[in-house]
């Protein structure tokens, strides 16, 4: 289970980096948006 926590952590962290690079650049994804803060509540609750 400390594994998923690893994966999840690692998850958020990278998804986090990739919204503020897209923020300083000006740039949406909105497909990847939606996969996102569809995927969060799933992860989290573990």
């Amino acid at each position: 289970m400390e594994e998923n926590q690893g994966k999840n952590k690692e998850f958020y962290d990278n998804c986090t980096q990739y919204f503020e690079f897209l923020r300083k650049k000006g740039a949406t994804d909105y497909d990847f948006e939606d996969e996102y803060y569809f995927t969060m509540p799933a992860i989290s609750s573990h």
